[in-house]
């Protein structure tokens, strides 16, 4: 890791034979995700051309709804994880990755392990969750 000074404090940053590698893999995450809400949409019983709206069996109209719930929270999901590749990459990019966007600090290296995308230090999420809860 280097550090660049600034007239705040230093700030560390990872050197790009780290962040080259988790470059590569969170792109093909999103070409993967891009896929997967392509195939979703194509899922969506709902888009499907053949389905009737007629007075088809209860039971049908509720598998298709329960489908169409499921497409819905899927494609919630790839949207929700391609917006934060999207950032992380930028933050990649600009020379700020692992720097909580709230206070600046140094995200913790096993949290990046487990989740890559983490914008936040462990401390600013509790406050960011806490502040949901009220």
């Amino acid at each position: 890791m280097s550090i660049m000074a600034t007239k705040k404090k230093p700030i560390v940053t990872f050197p790009k034979n780290l962040l080259e590698p988790l470059r590569s893999y969170l792109l093909g995450e999103k070409k993967r995700l891009i896929l997967t809400k392509k195939r979703l949409v194509k899922d969506d019983p709902f888009r499907n051309g053949t389905r009737e709206n007629n007075d088809s069996a209860i039971d049908d109209e509720v598998d298709e709804q329960l489908d169409h719930d499921q497409v819905l929270a899927e494609k919630r999901e790839a949207s929700r994880l391609l917006i934060n590749i999207k950032k992380t990459l930028a933050r990649i990019k600009i020379g700020e990755y692992g720097i909580c966007e709230n206070c600046k600090r140094m995200i913790d290296t096993d949290r990046l392990a487990v989740n890559a995308t983490a914008a936040l230090c462990v401390e600013c999420e509790k406050k960011k969750e806490k502040n949901k809860k009220k």
